[in-house]
């Protein structure tokens, strides 16, 4: 086991074959190990996870889901399942785990809702359960982000993606934001009161409540994220923010047309604002079926870099999901319509991108960048110190 999050590799070396020279090798290692490491939006180990525990554990998690159920309620408990062994003293394998792939900071995820939804009850529940533990902090500023890489643990912080939309009731985004809420996605893939995601059918940008919504999040010092937004509500975000405006979990359309992914245009109007754009691990938002590599990802983000600069790229992975493949089938994919997805999306829960299978393999980030031939500032940048800036800028230094 490693020493610290400040360290990866010691147990399960990257195996993604870019080809790199032992002097490469060497390169990639001491940058990822230097680097503070952001992952805009974490989905915490990856369901390999559950196969690495012994087969008690394994048993006892499965009888946890079969109580559980269905739906987003199943997916809560999976995701947070290992940190539950950790805090019971069963097991610390999800810390270990960090601790191999090098990342200095995470995210979780706080719902939005109108203090009576049942899913969203137990969801921040869960969060604010897995507080104490002594290798996780959880931050509120960019100092706090720096700490946490100084003193070894791993940094999280709260986002919130709106899969149930946001109220509408201001104060229950300022409720949030006391309990660390920190970054908010303005819609998901559909339209709600507050914009159009990228999924709808027409194209509608924000509505007046969300320009309201834009402005609360620029007093408190919550970053305004797109990720899930149509191109005109990306756009008015950007025109309307104060604050820099990212899509910290999203990909470019110039290279594959997906509906989640970013129009050149969005992607200049973001880094305009001073934002990032956070490159995904989802292998059906990067390329055409039936699998994306770690080579997808890497283009997408060499398209981004070479149209608004290394400067505005950054790292939100977004896959896998924590939980086995049997489990998504029953939790997540039935959810997918409801979310907005629709066929012509591609989405697959159990397909997971060659090179990226669990948060091991986040140094292979980091390999590519050197393979693709990226300066060590660049490297640094798009690996932390971009995302870092935004954070500080919004949220506080």
């Amino acid at each position: 086991m490693t020493s610290s999050f400040a360290e990866y590799g010691a147990n399960r070396a990257p195996q993604y074959p870019f080809g790199l020279t032992a002097e490469e090798e060497e390169r990639a290692a001491r940058l990822h190990g230097e680097s503070i490491v952001i992952d805009m939006l974490s989905q915490h180990a990856g369901g390999n996870i559950f196969a690495a525990y012994p087969p008690a554990m394994q048993a006892a998690y499965q009888a946890r889901m079969a109580e559980v159920g269905r739906g987003f309620a199943g997916i809560a408990e999976s995701l947070y399942w290992p940190y539950e062994q950790s805090l019971s003293g069963a097991s610390d394998l999800i810390r270990d785990w960090y601790r191999e792939s090098g990342l200095t900071c995470g995210t979780y995820h706080i719902v939005l809702h109108d203090g009576h939804h049942p899913v969203g009850l137990r969801w921040n529940e869960l969060t604010l359960r897995y507080a104490s533990l002594p290798w996780m902090r959880y931050v509120t500023t960019a100092a706090d982000i720096r700490a946490a890489k100084r003193d070894g643990v791993l940094a999280s912080y709260a986002n919130c993606q709106p899969t149930i939309p946001i109220p509408r009731d201001l104060t229950t985004i300022d409720a949030a934001y006391a309990r660390g809420l920190r970054s908010l996605m303005l819609t998901y893939n559909r339209m709600d009161h507050v914009g159009a995601g990228c999924t709808e059918r027409v194209d509608g940008g924000l509505s007046r409540y969300g320009l309201d919504v834009v402005k609360r999040c620029n007093q408190l010092g919550i970053i305004v994220d797109t990720s899930h937004c149509g191109p005109a509500t990306t756009l008015d975000a950007c025109r309307h923010s104060t604050r820099p405006v990212n899509a910290n979990h999203t990909c470019a359309r110039g290279v594959y047309p997906s509906a989640r992914g970013k129009t050149d245009e969005a992607l200049r109007a973001i880094a305009d604002s001073g934002g990032v754009i956070g490159v995904v691990a989802v292998p059906f938002f990067l390329a055409a079926p039936p699998k994306g590599t770690m080579d997808d990802m890497l283009d997408h983000i060499d398209y981004i870099a070479n149209l608004v600069g290394w400067q505005h790229v950054a790292i939100g992975t977004d896959w896998p999901m924590q939980a086995p493949d049997d489990v998504l089938r029953v939790t997540l994919q039935p959810e997918e319509a409801e979310l907005g997805f629709r066929p012509e999306d591609n989405v697959d829960v159990t397909n997971r991108l060659i090179g990226f299978d669990d948060v091991r393999d986040f140094p292979n980030v980091t390999r590519g960048l050197v393979k693709r031939g990226y300066s060590d500032e660049a490297i640094k940048a798009i690996l932390g110190e971009n995302a870092l800036r935004v954070f500080a800028e919004v949220c506080g230094g």
